[in-house]
């Protein structure tokens, strides 16, 4: 038996529903972590493109009687109606008489989406039935049993339609619907009410990860349209929709600069830091610049031939393909409320920009796309209540694999009494870079180990072991330090992934044990 066979709890990244994590162990269900966070968001997917999660745009893909969806007409919809593609009952008929609609409810904030409806469709071989998306008709001709049935519409609205019109089939099967970005339809993802989804993230490799971030707001707005009027140009010209994007759709623009500018002007509150950053690859200019304002101020140049920030304090980061997120901070002072920011281009010649953000905070988080209003993104909040039976109560060993992505304040893990603070255990990274753990029982901190301030950010297996005076903390197979004054009482039922309005982590593995693990056990399972 291995060492991992042994623990009480273990969650990695990998199997997920809508609103759940799942544990590995144990597999019955009862250390499956919720999830919540209630906005879209996006991720590093693992073909390494930056998209929505979900992707799939739509909610209750598989019950069409949901109220999520209107009719139009005397229609007559029944769920769970029959065996759907992937073997389950979970098909909705519809009964149509003449000249009537089925349709879903506008996707907030995604108006004017260059997008894919697909849907599966069961009938009778040879009529037809038309499917809709944004004013663009597909009038298909049903195949015998299953299929799948698609419409593109580019630069249009939101709704889409499965309707009669023009058709001959009367009673059919539905299932799966989808609303993707971009021109083809993806691999389908079930969806309910589809902002819940964890978002297990590729930006380090092949191996996934689940993304804990705060809640952040892109104050700019058409963050992907450098051809609209929130973006004013000065001897620059934009062309929409040039290249493919670090998403792998062909909404990127070119911006040719003559030693131009392109620039937006927001509101911002005072005494406060900021990130802006830019998807960018280079045309045939291999620099820009990043400003706060037209002539003073802070900026920072990049090369986006060499991947480098050649001038100014900045961050470049590489997406693939030429493309780089390049980023600067600055921070308002008191009484400053306009900000104009700039992108400047010293050379002849254009660059690719894709995905602009302004955000308050001291690091840019992920893509928040926009349109024509800022979009906020929530928190995501990943726990679960009700596992005392899980925590070693009188002795235990809380294990995490985690990337501190940036420099954070209390990012970490927490179990506790769900009711109270009165007894916690911990492992988290503090605003000076310190790495902690610690125990807190009978309304007293028992224990507390720490490394030196400073850590740099990047990957750390962590291992915190707690019994009555004896706790020890191993970190990459080493031990840090221990204490051995300190009782462990009263009860942990909650887990919680800690994090606050400053800290981002990449989380991939978490994992309990009801005991004590000894030195030489920490130090194998800390090792790299």
């Amino acid at each position: 038996m291995s060492l991992l066979d042994t623990a009480s709890l273990i969650v990695t990244p990998n199997g997920y529903k809508e609103g759940k994590l799942y544990s590995v162990i144990p597999s019955d269900g009862s250390g499956d972590l919720s999830v919540t966070r209630a906005t879209t968001a996006t991720r590093v997917n693992s073909a390494g493109l930056v998209e929505l999660v979900p992707y799939n745009l739509l909610s209750w893909s598989q019950d069409f009687t949901n109220g999520w969806y209107a009719y139009l007409g005397s229609i007559t919809a029944t769920a769970n109606y029959g065996t759907a593609p992937d073997g389950t009952n979970t098909s909705t008929r519809i009964l149509f008489t003449s000249n009537n609609q089925i349709w879903a409810k506008a996707i907030s904030g995604l108006t004017n989406l260059n997008g894919t409806f697909s849907v599966w469709i069961k009938g009778v071989a040879g009529q037809t039935i038309a499917i809709s998306y944004g004013g663009t008709d597909n009038v298909v001709t049903l195949q015998s049993g299953w299929n799948r049935y698609s419409v593109t519409a580019v630069g249009t609205i939101d709704f889409i339609f499965i309707d009669t019109f023009g058709s001959t089939a009367t009673d059919i099967e539905v299932w799966g619907g989808q609303v993707v970005e971009g021109s083809v339809a993806k691999d389908y993802q079930k969806t309910e009410t589809r902002l819940n989804i964890p978002r297990l993230d590729y930006s380090n490799g092949t191996c996934p990860s689940l993304l804990v971030e705060p809640q952040r707001t892109n104050i700019f707005t058409y963050s992907e349209q450098f051809d609209n009027a929130f973006w004013l140009k000065v001897l620059a010209t934009v062309t929409p929709n040039n290249i493919a994007s670090p998403s792998g759709i062909l909404n990127a623009d070119r911006v040719s600069f003559n030693n131009g500018t392109i620039n937006s002007t927001v509101t911002v509150v005072a005494n406060t830091t900021y990130t802006i950053s830019f998807f960018a690859k280079k045309g045939t200019a291999n620099t820009f610049r990043i400003a706060e304002a037209y002539w003073v101020g802070t900026f920072v140049d990049f090369d986006l031939n060499t991947g480098t920030v050649t001038s100014g304090t900045g961050s470049i980061e590489d997406y693939g393909d030429g493309w780089y997120r390049c980023s600067m901070q600055f921070t308002y002072g008191v009484g400053q409320t306009i900000a104009s920011w700039v992108i400047r281009n010293y050379e002849a010649g254009y660059i690719y920009l894709w995905g602009s953000q302004l955000e308050a905070g001291a690091y840019p988080t992920s893509y928040i796309p926009t349109t024509s209003a800022s979009v906020t993104r929530n928190a995501d909040v990943v726990s679960k209540t009700g596992i005392s039976s899980l925590i070693g109560q009188t002795e235990g060993t809380m294990f995490l694999d985690v990337d501190f992505t940036e420099v954070s304040d209390y990012n970490g893990w927490f179990m506790k009494d769900v009711a109270n603070f009165d007894t916690f255990a911990f492992i988290q990274r503090e605003t000076s870079g310190i790495i902690a753990v610690g125990y807190y029982g009978s309304g007293a901190l028992q224990a507390r180990i720490e490394t030196a301030p400073s850590q740099p950010i990047g990957r750390y297996k962590i291992g915190f072991g707690y019994k009555n005076n004896d706790f020890v903390l191993y970190i990459n197979g080493t031990q840090i330090g221990t204490d051995t004054s300190g009782s462990v009482s009263g009860l942990m039922n909650f887990l919680d992934a800690h994090y606050s309005s400053t800290g981002s982590t990449l989380q991939n593995a978490i994992a309990l044990w009801k005991t004590r693990l000894t030195n030489t056990q920490l130090q194998t399972l800390t090792s790299i």
